[in-house]
């Protein structure tokens, strides 16, 4: 099924519960009149979308046009595939459990915020938080697979708990703050206050950025870590190609523990 925005959104949109799971067992007119929220009113998909029913593959639902001011895309998603081509808001992908949720064009702040599982691909930059607890959780992003083909803002993996983070260029500051655990790749450059107040989990960074590392990492050995294989074996099989070239089989790493203000179970690996 496709969905193609017939106009400009001028007042905040929720695409919350605008699933696969849902649409796709409906025709184009029963799709139409599922409603959402936009500002204040209730308003039918048919009156801001042109909808096509059926397709070439009939488990992925298709959004095509300038979403930058709705929120909540793919929020929710458990299963299927929902390909967006545009921009989108914020709290994209908020909660997922599964499925696989494709952005081609930049998207807001607290993207995957809640994920659970799933898989996650944005060509384009993202915002801050991303993988960041839903209000009033104390955990993060706690499973799934999140790639970021552009840049990232500030707070990338706030409070992780599990999964898997990969951005291919730069990301801004206090990247996996507070992490508990899980996986976070940086291709690029990462800002100041890497890791601060991390228990677990480990962050590989793409370039050496030792000198910028908090007081609460200390260096613990030069070695090849086992995991980077794994990770390229992994992010092959995902057809993550980008994200697979961040790290580099073979070559050594410069392992620091922290923060040694928590727990210091943390790790940051650097390229040596």
């Amino acid at each position: 099924m496709k969905l193609r925005l017939r106009h400009d959104i001028t007042v905040s949109l929720d695409l919350r519960g605008v699933l696969p799971s849902r649409l796709l067992p409906m025709s184009a007119d029963e799709a139409s009149r599922v409603t959402v929220w936009q500002g204040k009113h209730q308003v039918q998909l048919g009156e801001l979308f042109d909808i096509e029913a059926g397709g070439r593959r009939p488990d992925t639902l298709r959004i095509i046009g300038d979403l930058s001011k709705a929120d909540n895309v793919g929020a929710g998603l458990e299963a299927d595939s929902l390909f967006v081509q545009g921009p989108v808001g914020n709290h994209a992908g908020q909660s997922m459990t599964g499925g696989s949720l494709y952005i081609h064009g930049r998207v807001g702040n607290n993207l995957a915020e809640g994920m659970k599982g799933g898989f996650v691909k944005v060509l384009g930059n993202v915002g801050d938080r991303v993988g960041c607890p839903l209000p009033g959780e104390k955990r993060g992003m706690a499973g799934g697979s999140l790639f970021i083909l552009g840049t990232a803002g500030n707070e990338v993996g706030h409070r992780m708990r599990r999964g898997t983070i990969a951005v291919v260029n730069d990301c801004g500051d206090y990247l996996g703050y507070e992490m508990l655990a899980g996986t976070i790749i940086v291709g690029g450059e990462a800002g100041q206050s890497v890791g601060l107040s991390m228990r677990r989990g480990t962050i590989v960074l793409g370039q050496n950025q030792a000198g910028e590392l908090l007081p609460g990492f200390t260096h613990g050995c030069r070695f090849q870590p086992t995991m980077i294989p794994l990770l390229q074996r992994e992010f092959t099989r995902l057809e993550v190609p980008e994200a697979a070239r961040l790290v580099s089989k073979g070559a050594a790493y410069d392992l620091f523990h922290g923060d040694l203000a928590q727990m210091g179970r943390g790790e940051i690996l650097m390229p040596a």
